[in-house]
């Protein structure tokens, strides 16, 4: 005898059970893009100039709440590095430079104002709260910032505002309004200025000059880190670690098991023809 096929329908009789469901109620599709393991590394590298962005932050503010840095030396090569990058990613720097100098002299002039009052703005709030909290904002931005992927999560304006925020909550510990104007100004050159430059010349410069500079950034960073706050070591050395090589091996071990499911649950989708 020849089974029959069980059918969606209410009207029709059949010899099934009322809670029978037949393999036509689910529609699986499997969404399996083939990546390799070294396109996977690379795109991992996105990841970690801003992993090190975050923590030279805290390495500078440790550096100048210790008094072993000088805030005019900071400031220097801040505003040095600043004008390079400008230099480079610029193409018709005569026509953009009287419009972007205006936009650095109103951020120069808001910082220098609202120095004194970000100096005393946490002064009643116990240490260990504000380490939590920048921790927490510096990991939030870390999460939405845009590596280049169209995802839901990803926001530039949020990961740029917990950023200046984390910064805030970082500069109010500072004794004196130099140090958190060179805090702040830092801040903004990081979140703000450089992962401009960094989109600009991973899409420009090509995948080795790329993995020149993001090594010369966690260089860098590894370096202030060793020199100024030996115990973010262990941070650094464990976040590149999950980012550069655990989370790209299981995103390729992960790959083949991806699928979706379908059901009546879902909303109707009309497919062109």
């Amino acid at each position: 005898m020849e089974k029959q096929e069980w059918k969606r329908v209410l009207w029709k009789r059949q010899p099934f059970l009322d809670n029978y469901v037949g393999d036509s109620f689910l529609r699986v599709s499997k969404k399996c893009k083939k990546v390799s393991l070294s396109a996977a590394l690379y795109g991992a590298t996105a990841v970690t100039p801003e992993i090190c962005s975050c923590l030279g932050l805290v390495v500078i503010f440790y550096g100048m709440s210790d008094g072993k840095m000088d805030s005019s030396v900071v400031l220097t090569l801040t505003a040095a590095v600043g004008i390079i990058g400008y230099l480079i990613t610029r193409d018709h720097l005569a026509a953009s430079i009287r419009n972007d100098a205006k936009v650095v002299c109103f951020y120069v002039v808001l910082i220098a104002c609202v120095s004194p009052v970000i100096k005393s703005l946490t002064g009643s709030v116990a240490t260990d709260s504000i380490n939590a909290c920048t921790t927490f904002l510096l990991l939030l931005r870390l999460v939405v910032h845009d590596y280049g992927t169209q995802v839901a999560i990803v926001n530039p304006t949020v990961s740029h505002n917990v950023g200046l925020f984390a910064s805030v909550c970082l500069a109010s510990r500072l004794d004196s309004d130099l140090d958190v104007f060179t805090l702040m100004t830092v801040a903004v050159a990081l979140f703000a200025l450089l992962p401009t430059f960094r989109r600009r010349c991973r899409s420009g410069l090509g995948r080795g000059w790329n993995l020149v500079l993001t090594v010369l950034v966690v260089g860098v960073t590894g370096s202030g880190i060793i020199q100024y706050t030996p115990h973010l070591l262990l941070v650094l050395v464990v976040a590149l670690f999950l980012c550069n090589c655990l989370m790209p091996t299981l995103y390729i071990c992960c790959q083949g098991h991806k699928q979706n499911i379908y059901g009546p649950w879902d909303e109707a989708q009309i497919e062109d023809r």
